[in-house]
């Protein structure tokens, strides 16, 4: 029985991805293991949902937008839970940390390539003490990112990019699934396009002074990350935890990762590869100074 339930789950979701692709539906029963959840209803082109869990029984509404990849990004973060720190053997650690940044100050966690903020609602499920910013380039994504995130004071949205220097980023191929957006850097003084905000740039506005302890970082840019880690990469080493979806395999030739390596490699940090996402683990080792 402990076999099949997530063969079970995968088999789900691989139906869900081929059914979304060739005839916009997809099977709503799932199997998840920490959430429950509950369609409310359509409306005006979105599918409404109640979103529960039960760790602590926080609830939370959101929209998805029907017969979209969005129902596919439902199912990688609520279901088969993409960013469950609990599959790591370092767990333990990673809550020890939250509850010690939960009585110094506060959590910080960035949502880099946030999309419509499902990650953002989930990392609030399970890190209910955090600070989540989001970033989120895409106008139509952030739209129903806003929605998602209704009044809650623990959430915070930008409308930008995410780059390695402050410029202007557009979307570069609007037509793509909503969950598939890339970034390109515009020249300066054209019209359109975003702001592109950098990691230190963010650190600043939520400062430790302020209270805020970058915890977690989680970056899905869509092969943009050649450009976020290719220079004032110092930023890194704040986060104790980063967790990053690679894009080599859609730009085949290119090394899209190749900066992102090329950063970590330099650091005191473990290296897990995991579904479709490397966690970035800093191992925080006492020094001869500190025993």
């Amino acid at each position: 029985m402990k076999n099949w339930l997530p063969t079970k789950r995968k088999l789900v979701q691989l139906a869900n991805g081929f059914l979304l692709s060739v005839a916009n539906a997809k099977i709503v029963r799932a199997f998840p293991q920490t959430f429950r959840y509950r369609k409310n209803g359509s409306l005006d082109g979105l599918d409404r949902m109640t979103v529960s869990n039960n760790l602590n029984q926080l609830s939370s509404d959101i929209s998805l937008r029907s017969a979209t990849s969005d129902w596919f990004t439902f199912d990688q973060i609520f279901i088969h839970e993409d960013y469950n720190l609990k599959a790591l053997k370092r767990y333990a650690e990673f809550e020890a940390l939250y509850a010690r940044y939960s009585v110094e100050g506060t959590p910080l966690i960035l949502d880099l390539g946030a999309n419509i903020g499902l990650s953002s609602v989930y990392f609030h499920h399970v890190w209910p003490a955090a600070k989540i910013v989001a970033v989120e380039p895409s106008e139509d994504n952030f739209a129903i990112l806003r929605q998602n995130f209704g009044a809650t004071a623990n959430f915070d949205g930008m409308l930008a990019g995410i780059s390695c220097k402050s410029s202007r980023l557009a979307v570069a191929d609007p037509a793509v699934e909503k969950n598939a957006f890339t970034t390109t850097v515009i020249e300066p003084g054209t019209d359109g396009g975003v702001q592109g905000v950098t990691v230190p740039e963010i650190l600043a506005r939520y400062s430790k002074s302020a209270g805020y302890l970058p915890f977690i970082v989680k970056i899905d840019i869509e092969g943009f990350e050649s450009d976020l880690f290719a220079e004032n990469t110092y930023w890194v080493n704040e986060f104790p935890i980063l967790i990053i979806e690679m894009h080599d395999w859609l730009f085949p030739g290119q090394g899209t990762s190749s900066n992102f390596l090329k950063t970590i490699a330099r650091l005191d940090r473990d290296f897990v590869y995991l579904g479709e996402n490397v966690f970035s683990i800093r191992n925080d080792r006492e020094t001869e100074e500190n025993i």
